[in-house]
């Protein structure tokens, strides 16, 4: 989901590999004052970002010049996002299936966890999970549901007093990466708290994709909340630069109302659409996978014998 974990103060460097002085390709756009609103995971305003950089050496594209947003995440409400949780526990199912195939028991931690729906499902399938969400609001609706997600960022809030710090079998960052300004020092933290044959689950959307590439910077992933834009090679990079080593890379399938995709639809058409959608369109669920988005399975490096 759409929400940051570490924020620092502007770096004109790359962050995946570090090297100076980005170059502009996109300038900003956005045409309203920022609110809590504009982060929300089921924005959408497509196109609409910050100024956007690209390394001259890896070709990441960041937006460098933003800082600390982390207090519009605290007073992010997304009734849209919780409106769809049925159908995004689909999601989080079909990925804890794959999982399950590199780890099928053990200690779960989702960064990011929202309002608990991959925290839910993975305590279905047996795990030892719990996680960790920025969102006051999104914390309390996983805490109507009984589930175990804690109110901070990571990682500076993600050890209470109360909890000791321990090691888990998974980590799983879900559309998290793209959210912070530092996306390779959150995964370095990730791998002190992993366990030494644990695993790390990455998604986040694609720049390299099809879809990106034919709809350029009016791709929906091109939106304020994204300030990071990877494709496979540079969430390569910046996985190994921490230490990990892919063992599957593969793409994600979504789950939505056929009503939410609709009104997503809409915002490509030249037109408004006349009436709204009927109310059966709520009840059909569409499985979409356009291809724009990765998910990245990853271990500690082997070392050479």
């Amino acid at each position: 989901m759409s929400k940051p974990y570490i924020f620092c103060s502007y770096k004109c460097v790359c962050w995946v590999c570090d090297t100076p002085n980005p170059q502009v390709v996109k300038l900003a756009n956005i045409t309203e004052p920022l609110t809590s609103e504009s982060f929300a995971i089921t924005d959408s305003h497509y196109g609409q970002t910050e100024e956007i950089q690209r390394c001259q050496n890896c070709g990441f594209l960041q937006c460098s010049d933003f800082e600390n947003v982390l207090s519009f995440y605290e007073q992010l409400e997304d009734v849209a996002y919780e409106e769809t949780r049925a159908e995004r526990m689909l999601q989080a199912q079909k990925l804890l299936e794959i999982l399950q195939k590199y780890r099928s028991k053990g200690t779960f931690f989702d960064i990011g966890a929202g309002s608990g729906i991959l925290v839910e499902a993975a305590l279905k399938m047996g795990y030892d999970a719990e996680g960790i969400e920025p969102s006051l609001w999104l914390q309390q609706q996983a805490q109507k549901h009984q589930l175990p997600v804690y109110a901070g960022s990571f990682p500076d809030d993600c050890f209470p007093d109360t909890k000791p710090r321990h090691r888990y079998d998974i980590v799983t960052l879900i559309d998290v990466i793209e959210h912070v300004p530092n996306p390779g020092e959150v995964v370095a933290e990730v791998a002190k708290i992993l366990s030494e044959d644990g695993i790390v689950a990455v998604v986040t959307p694609d720049v390299g994709s099809l879809a990106a590439k034919i709809l350029g910077w009016k791709w929906w992933h091109f939106r304020v909340a994204h300030i990071g834009y990877f494709n496979r090679k540079t969430l390569n990079l910046m996985m190994k630069r921490a230490g990990f080593e892919c063992v599957k890379m593969t793409r994600p399938t979504w789950y939505f109302p056929a009503e939410y995709l609709l009104e997503r639809l809409a915002k490509y058409l030249p037109f408004r659409l006349p009436i709204s959608s009927p109310a059966w369109m709520k009840k059909i669920v569409i499985p979409l996978n356009l291809g724009d988005s990765l998910l990245g399975i990853y271990q500690r490096k082997r070392k050479a014998e």
